[in-house]
Parts: structure tokens; C-alpha cells; sequence
């Protein structure tokens, strides 16, 4: 009789909790994604399961410690009733602030009800692909049939930090590679840049393909491909640009060689006399 009565009771206690259960059945955000400065949609459907009605049900999303703040809407709702075996929805207006980092970001859910508070945590994406500004800043190649170095400047101007940056020079018919063909430079905060050296030996144009491999703050790969072009002359139109000396030895050869013949002449001529 003892163990009935116990059974009973703890029965009692089960059907008591279960009673007034609401559940989060599923949430949504719109866009899945979003990028600093952008607002989105999150929806919550919360499920009475439970077998009564449960009135002033109070949802808030706690926006204390993420990088999302209230668009035009509380960061708080209540629902008057959730009836039982039904469903009802919460729709939050919010923003991600414009200094937001990318970033998984969880967010904590709070629902309380009849004196019961239950804690949940959603998850949103800060996603920003990060914008490489690739540009050539200086070359001592200057004319064909001729080898130095190439120096590459790329800059992260975007709103993501650029992680395990590559750069791979590809083979091509007018140069020769002398040194290494990939360079692995790694991350560059934003706003920052990082520079690489290429040694080639020049036998056409100016033209250098590049094939760019990175990731972004959340491990997304992106791979880009970019043609650095700089002027290439031949040796003649160099010197006359000024941009090589020009090479005299030729007319130094000849003026020596007159000078001495001019002597020549000069001994024999006072010879004769």
C-alpha cells in the first residue's frame, strides 16, 4: 500500500510538471546570415505541451553580452495565452552593431510562465567576406630579357580579418620564376596590410597571374585569381626614357681607339721630318 501511494504521488508530480510545459519548437532568423550594420528576423514558435491553457507567457531575448540590440521592437514579448497541444510565435526585430565582429554569437532565451523561468540559447552568424585590395608596388624590372624583383601589397579593407593568406605565382611563358612560386604570408587584421616579393626573369610582358587563397574570421575558404600588370620596355626605350643609364662603352672604345691611332700618325709624322 505504501509503494501505491508513492507511485501515485510521483505520478502526481510528473502530470503536474508536464501540465504547463511550453517547449521551443523551432526558431528561424532571416537572412541565416548577417553582415555588420544589417538588421534581421528571428522567430521562435513555442509549443504548449502540456493539458491546460498557460496565460502571459513572457519571452526576452538577453542582448547584454552580443553584438545585436532592438530594432524597432522590445526585446521582450508576451503572449496572453498559449492553448493546450498549440503553438504561437514571437517575432524580434534586431540589429547587428555596426562593430560587430564575424562570429558565431550565442543568445540567450528566457521564458518564464506561472512562476517558472526556463533559459534557452539560440545561435546567430555575423558573416562579412573580407575585401583584399591587391596592387603592385614597385618593380625593378624594367626592360625584357632582364630580372629582379616584383613587390605585392595586399590590403584588407574589408570588415572581416583575412587568415592564412596564399599566394601562388603562376607559370607563364613570358618569365621564369628564380625564387618560390607560393608565398604563405598568413593573417592580416583589417585595415592592415602585408607584402610579397617575386624574383623572375623577365622574357615578355608584364603580366603576372596570381591565385589567392584565404579564409575569413568564420574558416570560410575563399580562392580569387588577380593579373598584376607593370611596364616592361625594351633596353633601348629604357635609356631613352632615362630610366637605365645608357650603356657609352662603344663610344669610349672608338674615341680611345682614334686617340691612339691619332698618336700613331703624329710619331710617324715627326719621323718624317
Amino acid at each position: 500500500m505504501k509503494k501505491f501511494i508513492l507511485l501515485m504521488v510521483f505520478l502526481l508530480m510528473i502530470g503536474s510538471v508536464y501540465a504547463d510545459e511550453i517547449s521551443i519548437e523551432s526558431v528561424f532568423s532571416n537572412p541565416r546570415e548577417v553582415a555588420p550594420g544589417e538588421d534581421l528576423q528571428v522567430s521562435i514558435d513555442l509549443r504548449n505541451v502540456g493539458t491546460k491553457d498557460i496565460e502571459n507567457v513572457a519571452v526576452k531575448l538577453d542582448l547584454s553580452l552580443v553584438p545585436f540590440a532592438p530594432l524597432d521592437s522590445s526585446s521582450e514579448f508576451v503572449i496572453k495565452e498559449i492553448s493546450k497541444r498549440e503553438t504561437d510565435s514571437v517575432i524580434f526585430n534586431i540589429v547587428a552593431l555596426p562593430n560587430a565582429s564575424p562570429g558565431v554569437y550565442k543568445i540567450p532565451i528566457i521564458i518564464s510562465y506561472e512562476n517558472i523561468t526556463k533559459n534557452a540559447l539560440i545561435s546567430l552568424v555575423v558573416q562579412a567576406k573580407p575585401q583584399l585590395l591587391i596592387e603592385l608596388v614597385k618593380s625593378n624590372i624594367l626592360y625584357k630579357e632582364s630580372s629582379g624583383i616584383v613587390t605585392i601589397s595586399f590590403v584588407n579593407k574589408g570588415l572581416s580579418d583575412v587568415k592564412f593568406l596564399t599566394v601562388t605565382l603562376e607559370q607563364s611563358d613570358d618569365y621564369e620564376i628564380l625564387g618560390s612560386d607560393t608565398i604563405y604570408i598568413g593573417n592580416i587584421d583589417i585595415d592592415d596590410s602585408q607584402t610579397a616579393d617575386f624574383n623572375i626573369y623577365l622574357k615578355g610582358n608584364g603580366e603576372l597571374p596570381l591565385t589567392i587563397e584565404y579564409r575569413d574570421a568564420n574558416n570560410n575558404l575563399y580562392t580569387d585569381n588577380q593579373i598584376i600588370s607593370f611596364n616592361v620596355y625594351t633596353k633601348e626605350e629604357a635609356e631613352k626614357l632615362g630610366l637605365i643609364k645608357k650603356n657609352n662603352s662603344f663610344i669610349y672604345i672608338i674615341v680611345i681607339v682614334v686617340i691612339i691611332i691619332a698618336i700613331i700618325l703624329f710619331r710617324r709624322f715627326r719621323r718624317k721630318k
